[in-house]
């Protein structure tokens, strides 16, 4: 294996005005370590590049997200010719990088018209075998080929839209503040026609500075969603990053990580109304700052996570 000195990794996407900017840059910055980071610009482009400058072929490229490029925009439905795209341009890639890694973010995208989740997941499937190694954030998620790798922190709340039935159960003499971005303005509208004094609604993309003053000084940050196509939620890591507790609705991922990191940290519930239920009974704690920063930096810390993608460019690259 080439030292990392020497060594080129290409990340997919290079920047993406998107709330996974900001994954996509704290990636970056941690693949660094192992090699200097470039952007993919297509086969021919980057061979050329390669050769022009004497370094050849990319040692490796990271890639985020292609899976979404599987739906046709107008159904949200797998399409054949968006297959044959999407996996036509990933063998071409070989042509530039000697390994290709994928991070699986989720079990199917977002996006998927319902119903279509299960099709969606067994493209994916075959999707993965295309790659060297494939990467996921939650280790109860890890076999065959994948890779645990944990998901970075700072990240921003991304939109999920699950707020209704929390609404109807969340207890009446305690406030639920939701703000950011929650959908579109017809989804807006109808959580604003429920009407409850204690509910207080904030749409819209929020400063950074705001954001984070929000939910640091709120009880716990609340995660109500619990979809199939979900591996792990980037509001989680957003309440880790700020050391604020999660309750949450559980799933795999919050099942495994809440046994690592204490109820201080995670309280889980089956669905929305026990969840809302638990926090009527009893408002969750705050661990002390010393422990929670402790926790937070062994399970989800820039070392632990180079650690993990060490791991990851050792087994592609060996």
């Amino acid at each position: 294996m080439r030292p990392a000195e020497s060594r080129r990794i290409a990340c997919i996407p290079f920047v993406e005005a998107s709330p996974e900017k900001a994954y996509t840059v704290r990636t970056r910055e941690l693949l660094s370590t192992f090699g200097r980071v470039v952007r993919y610009d297509g086969p021919v482009a980057t061979c050329m590049a390669g050769l022009r400058s004497r370094e050849g072929r990319l040692a490796c490229i990271v890639v985020n997200w292609t899976d979404n490029d599987l739906l046709e925009s107008k159904t949200r439905k797998v399409a054949l010719r968006k297959v044959v795209r999407v996996f036509a341009r990933t063998i071409a890639m070989r042509l530039a990088a000697r390994r290709l890694i994928f991070v699986r973010h989720n079990n199917y995208p977002h996006a998927v018209a319902s119903g279509h989740g299960a099709n969606a997941t067994r493209w994916i499937d075959r999707y993965e075998r295309l790659f060297d190694a494939v990467v996921t954030h939650s280790d109860d998620e890890s076999h065959r080929s994948r890779r645990y790798c944990p998901h970075p922190l700072h990240h921003r709340i991304v939109p999920f839209e699950k707020f209704e039935a929390l609404i109807d159960a969340f207890a009446a003499d305690q406030t639920l503040l939701i703000f950011g971005a929650i959908g579109d303005n017809a989804h807006a509208t109808r959580l604003e026609r429920k009407g409850r004094s204690n509910v207080l609604l904030k749409p819209g993309v929020l400063p950074e500075a705001e954001a984070q003053a929000i939910v640091t000084g709120a009880t716990a940050l609340l995660i109500s969603h619990a979809d199939d196509d979900m591996i792990v939620s980037s509001s989680f890591f957003y309440a880790m990053t700020l050391q604020v507790p999660a309750v949450a609705v559980e799933t795999p991922f919050l099942r495994w990580i809440g046994a690592r990191i204490g109820p201080d940290l995670l309280q889980l519930a089956p669905d929305v109304e026990a969840l809302c239920a638990a926090i009527g009974r009893g408002r969750p704690g705050r661990s002390a700052t010393d422990i929670a920063a402790a926790t937070i930096e062994r399970e989800f810390g820039d070392a632990t996570v180079r650690e993990a993608l060490r791991r990851a460019l050792d087994f592609a690259l060996a």
